[in-house]
């Protein structure tokens, strides 16, 4: 095997230092960390601490009359047959949904068949949708490919997730 032969340390002890009052290191206020993902959410006056959930590459999700709720923020990067409603989701590049997405703010860059209704919609120039839009209001970037109709939404309700 392996033979180690020990050597002497020839240092000494490192001497030690002494602060004047004047060269005493001031102690650091810890200020709380951020939420790992996402941002707090206001509901009724409160703060309340939603993390982004995910849902990876390897995931898929289906169902009859599936429906998926989250009160903060979805990433979906694997596949869902079925519907979503969530205060924001995302499809990733790599994510699908068959289905109807319900959400305050959606952005998609992957693809989705079925509806889209939100208050704020946003289709990148990597995603791919085929159904309808309801929306307050709408961003396509260039490059999106979109076929299916655009309406703003009559009232509020319409857009509205059910995350009860």
């Amino acid at each position: 095997m392996f033979n180690r032969v020990a050597t002497p340390d020839i240092r000494g002890p490192e001497p030690v230092k002494t602060l004047t009052p004047q060269q005493q290191p001031i102690p650091q206020m810890k200020t709380p960390a951020p939420p790992l993902f996402g941002s707090p959410l206001q509901q009724s006056g409160s703060v309340i601490d939603a993390p982004t959930s995910v849902l990876g590459q390897d995931i898929t999700i289906a169902g009859q009359q599936l429906v998926i709720k989250t009160k903060g923020s979805l990433l979906i990067a694997g596949h869902i047959q079925g519907d979503v409603h969530g205060e924001a989701v995302t499809v990733g590049e790599t994510g699908s949904v068959v289905g109807t997405i319900t959400a305050r703010t959606i952005t998609v860059q992957g693809e989705v068949s079925g509806a889209l209704k939100g208050t704020s919609v946003n289709l990148n120039a990597t995603s791919r949708v085929d159904g309808d839009i309801v929306k307050q209001t709408l961003s396509i970037d260039e490059g999106a490919q979109f076929d299916g109709s655009v309406r703003r939404a009559k009232d509020v309700g319409e857009v509205t997730p059910d995350l009860t």
